[in-house]
């Protein structure tokens, strides 16, 4: 089932490694998505990264060209594969909704307010993350055209080595309706 209405900040974002009074307005937006959209699942249930169990917290994003955001988390244990580091399909989940933040913190009522769908999400894996790693996630806008929207992402060991990158493309869902 589709949304009817645009996307809403989430009620309970991620806490901020500052406090939110030193936030600037564009990142105290893109902050209130943090935790990703509600669910429209009866059950409550959704595919997650687990944002609270893992520690995510939001660090900074700018809306100067690039727009960019980055978050903050820990590697943990529910997070990976057999060999106790970062499972690939969690790290393209990460990359998908923190990533997806940034695009909703620009968008407007007809220009990704719904937040888009993806359509193709190209994650090369460079380095394995160990469970109990402290990672960063940088996502940072490539393009936003009125249908379609690029977006960049890598995620950094603290060290600032790079473990994984990303190349994520969306479309806009946005009623042709309303306008832009």
């Amino acid at each position: 089932m589709a949304p009817t209405t645009p996307l809403r900040p989430s009620k309970m974002p991620a806490p901020s490694v500052r406090p939110l009074s030193q936030l600037t307005p564009f990142e105290q937006l893109v902050h209130s998505y943090s935790t990703g959209p509600p669910t429209l699942d009866k059950n409550e249930e959704a595919w997650d990264f687990f944002p609270d169990e893992c520690n995510l917290r939001f660090e900074s994003a700018t809306q100067d060209p690039p727009a960019r955001v980055s978050y903050l988390l820990k590697v943990i244990p529910k997070q990976c594969n057999y060999l106790q580091n970062l499972h690939g399909g969690c790290a393209a989940t990460m990359i998908d909704i923190l990533s997806s933040t940034l695009l909703l913190a620009l968008s407007k009522p007809g220009l990704f307010s719904y937040g888009g769908v993806s359509r193709n999400l190209k994650t090369t894996y460079i380095r394995p993350v160990p469970a109990g790693t402290e990672i960063r996630v940088v996502c940072e806008l490539v393009h936003m055209g009125k249908r379609m929207a690029l977006l960049r992402a890598e995620i950094q060991k603290l060290d600032g080595s790079v473990c994984v990158v990303a190349e994520h493309d969306k479309a806009n869902t946005d009623p042709a309706d309303i306008k832009i």
